[in-house]
């Protein structure tokens, strides 16, 4: 018996999703401490098509241009918790007054649907990320702050929304009315796919920033032979965890320097926290996707008074890590 262990059993179930066994449903595998990804593609990385750089393909998430997918019927026996999710890059910014050298990004929310049928009500739409969220792209006669390649983002969903006995589509598309081309929205990866003679990719461009609420309708634009970066993800139930450690502020005449590390098993994001009370936390930081795990604050942007910081960090099994909490005082720690 062949056991695999971390991302390798995600290509696993990838290429069942794919269609290699030949069936029309994804198998059932040995449930371990490992995330599984059912998707279209038969290997993660091969989504490296448009959102690292390049030629975009016209492929962004749009205010009237929604994505999407038919994934067969997922078993779900021994899973927790279920995820859909996309790989996404390119944010567009605007550049700041005086600093070209630095864009702020466009405001946008992206969101992702799930449902049995292709048409999707409020109560199967989900936030996944904004726009602020996601790497900015490069420019070719700028250095600019924020750049990266594109990264998976997630959001959970009801167990009982993923279906066993039904196909499972997934729906991508973009609240802004900003976002209308390539050149202001971001840019979803693709992969290449060989034409199995059944259609399981789609744009649907009569939506304005909502996704197709009658099945019948929904179905528009069939796309041949690429497929856009779109899963599910089950979590099994696992005992692993996540710490964040060592997180310290360094302070000087013009900003405060927040750095930390994290130990874990194929960390996936890592961010900062900030409270008023010890008990209500937001995110302060961009998320950071590998280390250093380092952030840098303005002393003009810091809150005034009393406030805390806190590190925090996520696996690929969505485990979240927190760090010891720092007690600060305008720029100073406490």
């Amino acid at each position: 018996m062949i056991s695999f262990r971390g991302w390798e059993r995600v290509a696993v179930a990838i290429l069942l999703a794919a269609g290699v066994t030949g069936g029309s449903a994804f198998a059932q595998t040995e449930t371990d401490s490992v995330p599984v990804v059912y998707g279209l593609a038969p290997d993660l990385n091969e989504f490296y098509l448009y959102a690292d750089g390049g030629w975009d393909g016209n492929w962004y998430v749009g205010y009237s241009n929604c994505w999407l997918i038919k994934l067969p019927s997922i078993a779900k026996k021994g899973y927790k918790k279920a995820y859909i999710g996309a790989r996404l890059g390119r944010a567009k910014g605007f550049p700041v007054p005086n600093r070209p050298w630095e864009k702020q990004p466009v405001d946008g929310k992206i969101y992702m649907g799930l449902s049995k049928d292709g048409g999707f009500n409020s109560r199967q739409s989900y936030f996944l990320v904004d726009n602020n969220d996601i790497p900015l792209e490069a420019q070719p006669k700028e250095t600019i702050k924020g750049v990266g390649g594109a990264q998976w983002f997630w959001t959970e969903v009801p167990l009982d929304a993923v279906s066993s006995v039904k196909p499972n589509y997934l729906a991508l598309w973009a609240e802004s009315d900003f976002f209308t081309d390539a050149a202001k929205s971001p840019i979803i990866a693709g992969a290449s796919r060989k034409n199995s003679g059944e259609d399981a990719v789609w744009l649907n461009s009569s939506q304005k920033g909502t996704p197709p609420r009658d099945a019948k309708t929904a179905f528009e634009l069939p796309i041949k032979n690429l497929i856009p970066a779109m899963a599910v993800k089950l979590i099994p139930e696992n005992e692993l965890s996540v710490v964040a450690r060592a997180f310290k502020a360094v302070a000087d005449d013009t900003s405060l320097v927040l750095s930390f590390s994290v130990i874990g098993q194929d960390v996936s994001r890592a961010w900062i926290e900030i409270s008023y009370d010890r008990f209500n936390w937001l995110r302060f930081s961009k998320f950071m996707f590998e280390p250093p795990y380092s952030f840098t604050v303005l002393n003009k942007n810091l809150p005034k008074g009393k406030y805390y910081f806190r590190a925090v960090a996520t696996d690929a099994l969505e485990n979240v890590g927190y760090s010891e909490v720092l007690a600060m005082n305008g720029a100073d720690v406490q």
